[in-house]
């Protein structure tokens, strides 16, 4: 379709020489329904994940507005009370929202907005209570298959559960990603510390089975049964001791026998992260669905398999991640620099101690030798005389 060009009388009243192109169009060119391609579309950028923010009321419609936050005569007081008040709104109302937000909650947040994910098995069970007397068929009287309630119930079950909840918190959103190689030195705390701090989900210490026995053993034992199992553990050279606690990752102005320890930590590093959910459904084998128990131990071995492969390749990627830090950590670098330095200082020092030594020994042995032949030469000399005189003598 060829444009026309048309000039706008007012503007050849002005003088001005801009031409106006226009198209002229008789029908619009559309494709048929069979030519469309389907293409899928990954959502981004910030007024996205605004909208999924203001979705799941992770922040207000006016949020960053000239109207949010603005300031008023009452000072402080008044931040406060608005602060408290927005706490309360924050609290989801799953009877409200769509099956898309709600599919899109985790079981935390489906029983509490702010229960954290490394929460005590008590912090569990009393959010629990409080969403069944929001959620509970009796208060709602949307009968015993309210969706709603049967996802509380469906995440109590999940949470409270130690071998469900570890396969659980395994699956939730976890961002995999080790900064590369050749971090730049003034940027290497900002880069790699959030990378250890998420790390840490899967620490030991914060393995929900061992929280819960540790819990149990806390609460439901006698006394000194605790008492004399800890004399045990110091009696044993402390080879029942378990890490408690990440060493912290440091700045800029940390001991380096500090950042040893941190490095040390996570070289050893022990994942609880249990991947037989995820190998589950990537090998695509149901053990319920089984229709012999052969069927089923070939289906277990099929996935102990996969499982044993995600753990290799997720221990490769903490040492990966430990090696590049350790690569980059400019406190590393000044250490190993140091220990070259006195290294090469120390060699320097034993090379002049070793020349010393040897030009004291030289001077030593020509003054032997100088001593040596003075003497040979006074008893030469007196055993020449002893004969002069025998001969005159005789």
């Amino acid at each position: 379709m060829a444009p026309e060009y048309k000039e706008r009388e007012e503007d050849n009243m002005n003088g001005a020489d801009i031409p106006i192109i226009t198209f002229n169009s008789t029908s619009l060119d559309w494709p048929a329904d069979d030519e469309l391609e389907e293409v899928e579309v990954q959502c981004a950028g910030r007024a996205f994940l605004a909208f999924e923010s203001r979705l799941l009321s992770l922040r207000d419609f006016l949020h960053d507005s000239s109207f949010h936050n603005k300031g008023n005569d009452t000072g402080g007081v008044a931040a406060s009370d608005s602060a408290a008040a927005d706490d309360n709104k924050k609290e989801y109302d799953l009877l409200s929202m769509s099956e898309k937000k709600l599919a899109k909650l985790n079981y935390y947040q489906v029983l509490q907005r702010s229960l954290p994910m490394h929460s005590t098995t008590e912090d569990i069970r009393k959010a629990y209570h409080k969403a069944c007397l929001k959620y509970h068929p009796d208060k709602t009287g949307r009968g015993e298959e309210d969706e709603v309630f049967l996802l509380v119930k469906t995440a109590f079950d999940t949470l409270s559960d130690p071998m469900k909840r570890r396969s659980y918190d395994s699956t939730c959103h976890f961002d995999e990603s080790i900064p590369p190689e050749g971090v730049e030195e003034q940027d290497f705390y900002t880069v790699y510390g959030p990378v250890f701090e998420r790390n840490l989900r899967f620490a030991s210490f914060n393995d929900p089975a061992r929280n819960i026995k540790d819990e149990t053993a806390s609460g439901g034992k006698k006394k000194g049964t605790n008492n004399k199992k800890s004399k045990n553990r110091s009696n044993n050279g402390g080879k029942e001791n378990k890490v408690d606690k990440c060493p912290p990752f440091g700045d800029d102005d940390t001991p380096i026998e500090e950042v040893h320890k941190f490095y040390e930590f996570w070289v050893h590093f022990e994942s609880w992260r249990d991947f037989s959910l995820k190998a589950e459904k990537e090998t695509d084998h149901d053990l319920e669905a089984a229709d012999s128990r052969d069927e089923k131990r070939w289906m277990k071995q099929e996935i102990d398999r996969k499982v044993k492969k995600m753990k290799k390749e997720e221990m490769a990627r903490i040492n990966l991640l430990v090696e590049r830090a350790m690569a980059a950590d400019p406190r590393l670098t000044r250490e190993k620099k140091r220990e070259k330095f006195e290294k090469e200082r120390q060699a320097e020092v034993k090379r002049k101690a070793e020349m010393e030594k040897a030009e004291a020994e030289r001077l030593a042995k020509e003054k032997q030798d100088a001593e040596d032949a003075k003497r040979k030469a006074e008893e030469d000399a007196k055993k020449k005389d002893v004969k002069v005189s025998i001969c005159s003598f005789i």
